[in-house]
Protein backbone atom coordinates (compact mmCIF):
# COMPACT_ATOMS: atom_id res chain seq x y z
CA UNK A 1 0.00 0.00 0.00
CA UNK A 2 1.41 3.57 -0.97
CA UNK A 3 0.91 6.70 0.89
CA UNK A 4 1.21 9.67 -0.48
CA UNK A 5 2.68 12.28 1.84
CA UNK A 6 2.60 16.41 0.83
CA UNK A 7 5.97 17.81 0.36
CA UNK A 8 7.16 20.28 3.03
CA UNK A 9 8.16 22.96 0.12
CA UNK A 10 5.49 22.77 -1.73
CA UNK A 11 3.27 26.08 -1.16
CA UNK A 12 -0.15 26.27 -1.61
CA UNK A 13 -1.27 28.65 -4.14
CA UNK A 14 -4.17 31.08 -2.94
CA UNK A 15 -6.81 31.54 -5.59
CA UNK A 16 -8.01 34.52 -4.35
CA UNK A 17 -4.55 36.32 -5.28
CA UNK A 18 -4.84 36.11 -8.98
CA UNK A 19 -6.34 38.72 -10.96
CA UNK A 20 -10.01 37.15 -12.89
CA UNK A 21 -9.19 39.44 -15.54
CA UNK A 22 -5.46 39.76 -17.36
CA UNK A 23 -4.22 43.49 -16.89
CA UNK A 24 -4.61 45.54 -20.59
CA UNK A 25 -2.08 48.67 -20.79
CA UNK A 26 -3.98 51.19 -22.18
CA UNK A 27 -1.44 53.53 -22.59
CA UNK A 28 -3.26 56.57 -20.84
CA UNK A 29 -0.98 58.15 -19.28
CA UNK A 30 1.12 58.31 -22.49
CA UNK A 31 -2.22 60.20 -23.94
CA UNK A 32 -2.04 62.21 -20.89
CA UNK A 33 1.74 63.42 -21.37
CA UNK A 34 1.15 63.91 -25.38
CA UNK A 35 -2.03 66.16 -25.30
CA UNK A 36 0.24 68.34 -22.71
CA UNK A 37 3.39 68.21 -24.35
CA UNK A 38 1.16 69.54 -27.45
CA UNK A 39 -0.41 71.88 -25.55
CA UNK A 40 3.26 73.25 -24.37
CA UNK A 41 4.15 73.29 -27.88
CA UNK A 42 1.53 75.15 -29.75
CA UNK A 43 1.98 77.86 -26.32
CA UNK A 44 5.46 77.96 -27.52
CA UNK A 45 4.94 78.63 -31.21
CA UNK A 46 2.43 81.22 -30.54
CA UNK A 47 4.41 83.12 -28.21
CA UNK A 48 7.47 82.96 -30.80
CA UNK A 49 4.76 83.91 -33.57
CA UNK A 50 3.94 86.80 -31.46
CA UNK A 51 7.55 87.80 -30.78
CA UNK A 52 8.43 87.61 -34.43
CA UNK A 53 5.39 89.77 -35.76
CA UNK A 54 6.26 92.40 -33.00
CA UNK A 55 10.09 92.18 -33.84
CA UNK A 56 9.00 92.95 -37.95
CA UNK A 57 6.71 95.34 -37.42
CA UNK A 58 8.94 97.70 -34.80
CA UNK A 59 11.40 97.19 -38.00
CA UNK A 60 9.31 97.93 -40.31
CA UNK A 61 7.83 101.16 -38.87
CA UNK A 62 11.69 102.36 -37.57
CA UNK A 63 12.33 101.45 -41.72
CA UNK A 64 9.35 104.09 -42.32
CA UNK A 65 9.90 106.49 -39.87
CA UNK A 66 13.96 106.69 -41.70
CA UNK A 67 12.48 107.00 -44.54
CA UNK A 68 10.29 110.25 -44.16
CA UNK A 69 13.07 111.68 -42.34
CA UNK A 70 15.55 111.10 -44.67
CA UNK A 71 12.52 112.26 -47.97
CA UNK A 72 11.97 115.24 -45.51
CA UNK A 73 15.62 116.25 -44.84
CA UNK A 74 15.96 115.58 -48.72
CA UNK A 75 13.44 117.58 -49.36
CA UNK A 76 14.29 120.50 -47.39
CA UNK A 77 17.82 121.01 -48.50
CA UNK A 78 16.57 120.68 -52.20
CA UNK A 79 14.14 123.52 -51.57
CA UNK A 80 16.77 125.71 -49.77
CA UNK A 81 19.42 125.18 -52.40
CA UNK A 82 16.52 126.40 -54.72
CA UNK A 83 15.79 129.19 -52.88
CA UNK A 84 19.36 130.57 -52.34
CA UNK A 85 19.90 130.05 -55.89
CA UNK A 86 17.30 132.10 -57.19
CA UNK A 87 18.17 134.75 -54.43
CA UNK A 88 22.09 134.96 -55.26
CA UNK A 89 21.11 135.41 -59.01
CA UNK A 90 18.13 138.07 -58.35
CA UNK A 91 19.15 141.46 -58.06
CA UNK A 92 16.54 143.74 -55.77
CA UNK A 93 17.18 147.20 -54.95
CA UNK A 94 15.87 151.08 -54.75
CA UNK A 95 17.77 153.59 -56.73
CA UNK A 96 17.69 157.14 -57.14
CA UNK A 97 17.33 158.04 -60.33
CA UNK A 98 17.83 161.99 -61.56
CA UNK A 99 16.09 163.90 -63.79
CA UNK A 100 19.85 165.88 -64.71
CA UNK A 101 22.63 163.38 -64.78
CA UNK A 102 24.83 166.29 -63.59
CA UNK A 103 23.13 166.42 -60.26
CA UNK A 104 23.58 162.62 -60.09
CA UNK A 105 27.01 162.54 -60.17
CA UNK A 106 27.30 165.63 -57.49
CA UNK A 107 25.22 163.77 -55.35
CA UNK A 108 26.72 160.38 -55.92
CA UNK A 109 30.07 161.82 -55.15
CA UNK A 110 28.79 163.57 -52.09
CA UNK A 111 27.42 160.60 -51.13
CA UNK A 112 30.38 158.23 -51.26
CA UNK A 113 32.23 160.46 -48.83
CA UNK A 114 29.74 159.53 -46.28
CA UNK A 115 30.98 156.62 -44.51
CA UNK A 116 27.47 156.09 -42.13
CA UNK A 117 24.52 156.19 -44.85
CA UNK A 118 24.24 153.72 -48.12
CA UNK A 119 25.20 154.72 -51.58
CA UNK A 120 23.08 155.17 -53.90
CA UNK A 121 21.79 151.41 -53.94
CA UNK A 122 19.64 150.79 -50.70
CA UNK A 123 16.85 148.23 -49.51
CA UNK A 124 13.71 149.64 -49.44
CA UNK A 125 13.43 150.64 -46.02
CA UNK A 126 15.84 153.44 -47.06
CA UNK A 127 15.55 156.73 -45.23
CA UNK A 128 14.85 159.66 -47.90
CA UNK A 129 15.73 162.20 -45.69
CA UNK A 130 18.87 163.39 -47.63
CA UNK A 131 16.56 163.94 -50.49
CA UNK A 132 14.75 166.47 -48.92
CA UNK A 133 17.02 169.17 -50.06
CA UNK A 134 15.84 168.91 -53.88
CA UNK A 135 12.78 167.13 -53.97
CA UNK A 136 12.52 168.06 -58.07
CA UNK A 137 16.06 166.42 -58.24
CA UNK A 138 15.67 162.29 -57.80
CA UNK A 139 12.71 159.77 -58.97
CA UNK A 140 12.91 156.29 -57.17
CA UNK A 141 12.86 153.22 -59.13
CA UNK A 142 12.91 149.98 -57.60
CA UNK A 143 14.34 147.34 -59.32
CA UNK A 144 14.07 143.22 -59.37
CA UNK A 145 16.26 141.86 -62.19
CA UNK A 146 17.03 138.38 -63.03
CA UNK A 147 20.59 138.72 -63.88
CA UNK A 148 21.56 134.53 -64.25
CA UNK A 149 18.54 133.66 -67.09
CA UNK A 150 17.92 137.27 -68.04
CA UNK A 151 14.16 136.26 -68.95
CA UNK A 152 12.61 139.54 -67.00
CA UNK A 153 13.13 142.63 -65.27
CA UNK A 154 10.75 144.50 -63.03
CA UNK A 155 10.31 148.25 -62.44
CA UNK A 156 8.37 150.05 -60.11
CA UNK A 157 8.03 153.51 -60.59
CA UNK A 158 5.81 154.76 -57.51
CA UNK A 159 6.96 158.75 -58.06
CA UNK A 160 7.40 159.77 -61.31
CA UNK A 161 7.10 163.44 -61.48
CA UNK A 162 4.04 164.57 -63.47
CA UNK A 163 3.03 160.84 -64.17
CA UNK A 164 1.10 157.99 -62.80
CA UNK A 165 2.47 155.60 -60.57
CA UNK A 166 3.40 152.21 -62.64
CA UNK A 167 5.20 149.06 -63.06
CA UNK A 168 7.38 148.40 -66.07
CA UNK A 169 7.31 144.27 -66.56
CA UNK A 170 9.68 143.11 -69.63
CA UNK A 171 9.60 139.52 -70.90
CA UNK A 172 12.78 139.46 -72.92
CA UNK A 173 11.64 135.94 -73.99
CA UNK A 174 8.17 136.86 -75.16
CA UNK A 175 9.59 140.03 -76.06
CA UNK A 176 6.85 141.90 -74.46
CA UNK A 177 6.21 145.02 -71.88
CA UNK A 178 3.39 145.04 -69.29
CA UNK A 179 3.00 148.14 -67.73
CA UNK A 180 0.55 147.93 -64.10
CA UNK A 181 -1.38 151.24 -63.69
CA UNK A 182 -1.05 150.99 -59.75
CA UNK A 183 -3.71 153.85 -59.28
CA UNK A 184 -5.80 152.08 -61.68
CA UNK A 185 -5.31 149.18 -61.49
CA UNK A 186 -5.72 147.71 -64.89
CA UNK A 187 -2.55 146.70 -67.21
CA UNK A 188 -1.08 147.37 -70.81
CA UNK A 189 0.78 145.60 -72.86
CA UNK A 190 2.73 146.08 -76.04
CA UNK A 191 6.19 144.90 -77.94
CA UNK A 192 9.69 145.15 -76.04
CA UNK A 193 11.34 148.15 -77.05
CA UNK A 194 15.14 147.00 -76.70
CA UNK A 195 16.46 150.17 -77.78
CA UNK A 196 15.05 151.91 -74.85
CA UNK A 197 15.51 148.90 -72.13
CA UNK A 198 18.85 147.22 -71.41
CA UNK A 199 18.48 143.40 -71.01
CA UNK A 200 19.04 142.37 -66.51
CA UNK A 201 22.47 141.51 -66.23
CA UNK A 202 23.60 145.17 -68.34
CA UNK A 203 21.17 147.04 -66.39
CA UNK A 204 22.92 145.40 -63.27
CA UNK A 205 26.13 146.45 -64.39
CA UNK A 206 24.72 150.01 -65.02
CA UNK A 207 23.65 150.39 -61.62
CA UNK A 208 26.96 149.18 -59.62
CA UNK A 209 28.70 151.81 -62.13
CA UNK A 210 26.28 154.72 -60.31
CA UNK A 211 27.09 152.78 -57.03
CA UNK A 212 30.71 153.16 -57.81
CA UNK A 213 30.09 157.19 -58.24
CA UNK A 214 31.94 156.92 -62.09
CA UNK A 215 28.67 157.03 -64.01
CA UNK A 216 26.98 160.34 -65.44
CA UNK A 217 23.30 158.95 -66.03
CA UNK A 218 21.93 159.48 -69.31
CA UNK A 219 18.58 161.02 -68.29
CA UNK A 220 17.52 161.89 -71.72
CA UNK A 221 13.67 161.65 -72.14
CA UNK A 222 12.70 159.86 -75.06
CA UNK A 223 8.45 160.36 -75.30
CA UNK A 224 6.36 157.87 -77.05
CA UNK A 225 2.68 158.79 -77.70
CA UNK A 226 0.90 155.57 -77.14
CA UNK A 227 -2.61 154.74 -77.86
CA UNK A 228 -5.45 152.27 -76.10
CA UNK A 229 -7.04 149.38 -78.29
CA UNK A 230 -10.24 148.13 -77.12
CA UNK A 231 -11.88 145.73 -76.40
CA UNK A 232 -9.40 144.67 -73.00
CA UNK A 233 -7.45 141.38 -74.17
CA UNK A 234 -9.50 138.01 -72.62
CA UNK A 235 -6.25 135.56 -73.71
CA UNK A 236 -2.37 136.68 -72.14
CA UNK A 237 -0.87 133.81 -73.20
CA UNK A 238 1.36 135.23 -76.05
CA UNK A 239 2.88 138.12 -73.37
CA UNK A 240 4.94 135.52 -71.56
CA UNK A 241 4.36 133.97 -67.96
CA UNK A 242 5.54 136.96 -65.88
CA UNK A 243 3.48 139.80 -67.70
CA UNK A 244 0.18 136.88 -67.56
CA UNK A 245 0.74 136.37 -63.72
CA UNK A 246 0.85 140.08 -62.80
CA UNK A 247 -2.15 141.12 -64.89
CA UNK A 248 -4.45 138.08 -65.22
CA UNK A 249 -6.96 139.50 -62.18
CA UNK A 250 -6.97 142.99 -64.01
CA UNK A 251 -8.24 144.30 -67.14
CA UNK A 252 -5.68 144.21 -70.01
CA UNK A 253 -5.32 146.43 -73.30
CA UNK A 254 -2.70 146.42 -75.95
CA UNK A 255 -1.38 149.88 -76.81
CA UNK A 256 0.06 150.45 -80.41
CA UNK A 257 2.09 153.89 -81.31
CA UNK A 258 -0.83 156.83 -82.25
CA UNK A 259 0.62 158.30 -85.39
CA UNK A 260 -2.25 160.48 -85.79
CA UNK A 261 -2.43 164.26 -85.77
CA UNK A 262 -2.76 166.06 -82.55
CA UNK A 263 -5.12 164.82 -79.84
CA UNK A 264 -6.89 167.56 -77.95
CA UNK A 265 -7.35 166.98 -74.30
CA UNK A 266 -7.66 168.39 -70.64
CA UNK A 267 -4.42 169.11 -69.34
CA UNK A 268 -5.33 167.15 -66.12
CA UNK A 269 -5.99 164.63 -68.34
CA UNK A 270 -2.74 164.98 -70.34
CA UNK A 271 -0.53 164.63 -66.79
CA UNK A 272 -3.07 161.69 -65.61
CA UNK A 273 -2.37 159.67 -68.74
CA UNK A 274 1.51 159.46 -68.49
CA UNK A 275 3.65 156.63 -67.50
CA UNK A 276 7.81 156.34 -67.39
CA UNK A 277 10.90 154.74 -66.42
CA UNK A 278 14.23 154.60 -66.63
CA UNK A 279 15.83 151.46 -68.01
CA UNK A 280 19.77 152.48 -68.64
CA UNK A 281 18.81 154.07 -71.65
CA UNK A 282 17.49 157.38 -71.17
CA UNK A 283 14.12 158.00 -69.47
CA UNK A 284 11.30 156.71 -71.21
CA UNK A 285 7.88 158.43 -71.10
CA UNK A 286 5.18 157.24 -72.57
CA UNK A 287 1.71 159.48 -73.07
CA UNK A 288 -1.25 157.37 -73.94
CA UNK A 289 -3.93 159.53 -75.46
CA UNK A 290 -7.02 158.43 -75.01
CA UNK A 291 -6.88 156.16 -71.83
CA UNK A 292 -10.18 157.79 -71.04
CA UNK A 293 -11.46 155.29 -73.19
CA UNK A 294 -10.48 152.48 -70.84
CA UNK A 295 -12.14 154.34 -68.17
CA UNK A 296 -15.29 154.57 -69.86
CA UNK A 297 -15.46 151.33 -71.04
CA UNK A 298 -14.66 149.75 -67.22
CA UNK A 299 -17.03 151.98 -66.22
CA UNK A 300 -19.94 150.98 -68.89
CA UNK A 301 -19.55 147.14 -67.12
Amino acid sequence: MTILTKAVGDKKIDKSDLPLVAAVDTGHDDVKNDVESSIASIEERRIHRARRVSTATTLCLFLTALLVLSIGVIGGVYIYSQYARARMHRFHGWCNIPYDGTKATMYIENNLDDAIQEPRLASSDMSMNSMDMDLGTFFKEEFDLDIEDENYEKIDVPDFRGGRRGRFIHDFNANKTGIIDMDGHRCFVMPLNRDAVLPPRSLFDLIHKMWDGYYEVNTDVVRETMRVILPPLTDLEEFGTYISKECKDLPTYQLEKYVGGVFKRSIDLHENAKFAQYAGLGITELDIVNIEDAWDHEKSK
